[in-house]
């Protein structure tokens, strides 16, 4: 009778134990995917933010056109935004993003073309 107990309350107490930690690996999961929502919530916020600098200016232009569907005058906007950064090299990763957008968008993808220009105005503005 004592050993049929004890298996009884062992199986009890592994129970309650298991559940206990599927409890709280559902719980750091939860906050983990929380914490990344906010943090992809404020880096697109960061993107979104204006500038009086006019390198800025011509690339939010630019992705601001190509995600209408006006890749011509995106893409004037991107060689504008190359044209102010000649010459200043302490912005020639931006300069290389905004080559790499001109060149995604001369080949058609304009979701490369974004993103690179994105990635430029994200190092402009940090």
């Amino acid at each position: 009778m004592k050993t049929e107990n004890t298996s009884i309350l062992l199986a009890a107490l592994l129970t309650i134990a298991l559940s206990g930690l599927m409890i709280a690996t559902g719980l750091v999961i939860s906050t983990a995917t929380a914490q990344s929502n906010t943090t992809e919530t404020n880096a697109t916020s960061n993107t979104s933010s204006s500038s009086d600098d006019p390198i800025v200016m011509q690339t939010d232009a630019a992705i601001g056109a190509i995600k209408n569907g006006k890749t011509d005058e995106g893409r004037k906007h991107l060689l504008e935004a190359e044209k102010l950064m000649e010459g200043r090299p302490s912005i020639a990763d931006s300069e290389k993003r905004i080559e790499a957008a001109i060149k995604a968008l001369n080949d058609g993808d304009s979701n490369v073309s974004i993103g690179q220009a994105e990635e430029a105005k994200k190092s402009l503005v940090a």
